[in-house]
């Protein structure tokens, strides 16, 4: 049997298999509004054993947006939440929550100071604690497609002159503190971190991405976390299921750099998703419903 369909053990996750269902939309990239149904509907399409990874939950009220509005303290979505946990229970599959900050004004890299930062990390630790307390079974730090740690990691957007600012060493700092406080809540074992290296939605950018992001998975390896989800954007000019880091030098860089599990999402084919993972390159694989036909490949 092919890899991609064996069991894995990812921290405290013991899968079936390794075809991870990955919240089937990303509405801050197209505007559509995430709503109580999809909670149950990304749950359904979950195999017995599997993992879910959910839509975009915001943090708190200043980090909601018109795409994505209801957090945990919204009227209705913690019995929505606990529902779709429940099924997801019954057909022995785990659910994880991605905890979301879209990095809006006013709570932007750019005019984050002083306590504000403090402030951001309490909401991202009040609502893994919401999550614990409901009964998911891990939570994934959203830090891709311009999202708020993704402002602080990239050189082309983070301008800051402080100890988040200029080196990557300091741009790495945010989402590291993020780390600790999460993992203060929950065991290092059930975070994972969302991350969309070469990632150009919302303008982001940096000068040299292959160092930034194998310093960052480094960093996120010594703190030991279990897995690391890398995602394609539309907005990037490239297909879904092209990894432009797959260049030899860069793909070797980045595997080494974190020896825990990898995630990838993307329109990837069957056949694409199977030699990944066949590969070692990931260890499991992100789609929304399920795998594109073989003769789509590019």
């Amino acid at each position: 049997m092919e890899k991609l369909f064996l069991p894995i053990n990812i921290g405290a996750l013991d899968l079936a298999h390794r075809v991870v269902i990955s919240a089937a939309t990303d509405h801050r990239r197209t505007g559509e509004r995430c709503s109580p149904a999809d909670y149950g509907a990304c749950v359904r399409q979950v195999s017995p054993g599997g993992l879910v990874i959910t839509p975009p939950v915001p943090v708190s009220a200043t980090a909601a947006s018109a795409s994505v509005p209801d957090g945990f303290d919204t009227p209705g979505v913690v019995d929505a939440w606990a529902a779709a946990i429940g099924l997801a229970h019954a057909r022995k599959a785990k659910v994880v929550a991605r905890l979301c900050h879209p990095g809006h004004a006013p709570e932007s890299a750019a005019t984050l100071h002083g306590t504000g930062i403090d402030e951001v990390i309490a909401d991202f630790c009040r609502a893994a604690e919401q999550a614990r307390n409901l009964g998911f079974d891990g939570v994934e730090l959203d830090a891709a497609d311009g999202s708020l740690p993704d402002q602080f990691l990239q050189d082309g957007v983070n301008r800051r002159t402080d100890r988040y600012g200029g080196s990557i060493q300091n741009r790495l700092n945010f989402l590291c503190e993020l780390v600790d406080a999460v993992t203060g809540v929950w065991m290092a074992e059930r975070v994972g971190v969302r991350l969309s290296p070469f990632g150009q939605f919302r303008g982001m950018s940096d000068s040299d991405p292959v160092t930034l992001f194998t310093m960052l998975l480094t960093a996120l390896a010594g703190q030991e976390l279990p897995f690391v989800h890398l995602v394609r954007t539309a907005a990037d000019g490239a297909a879904l299921g092209h990894l432009p880091y797959e260049d030899r030098s860069a793909a070797a860089r980045i595997r080494a750099a974190f020896p825990s599990a990898i995630i990838v999402s993307g329109a990837f084919t069957r056949r694409r998703a199977v030699d990944l993972v066949r590969s070692r390159w990931a260890d499991a694989i992100g789609v929304a419903g399920g795998l594109a036909e073989d003769d789509a490949d590019d």
